[in-house]
């Protein structure tokens, strides 16, 4: 193959997966249509509204943490107090957001 066939080979194969990116980035994804209308026997559940589910946090504050971890981007075990058992709420720690006992601030 000559250096300026694949050259234009190369051209188009970019140009096609550009063309395919521009495509799908554009769909909202299924379920999230916000003109969207019922179909018949479908029914509403509570959250599937148009705004965002206001979750109650748990009482008491998160620890403060010393350390930072050096990974870029820890893992995380939560991301809401909803998520954690018992009184323990979803705190940012040394890697990532774990579930924690709340320290209770003292007046």
């Amino acid at each position: 193959m000559r250096p300026s066939s694949f050259l234009v080979l190369a051209v188009l194969l970019i140009l096609g997966m550009l063309v395919g990116q521009a495509a799908v980035s554009g769909v909202p994804y299924r379920g999230q249509e916000a003109d969207q209308v019922l179909a018949k026997g479908q029914v509403t559940r509570p959250g599937m509204g148009h705004g965002p589910v206001k979750v109650p946090s748990k009482p008491g504050s998160c620890p403060r943490i010393q350390m930072q971890c050096a990974m870029m981007n820890p893992p995380n075990a939560c991301m809401r107090d909803s998520q954690c058992t018992g009184n323990k709420k979803c705190c940012m720690g040394s890697c990532g957001r774990v579930c924690m006992k709340p320290r209770w601030n003292k007046n």
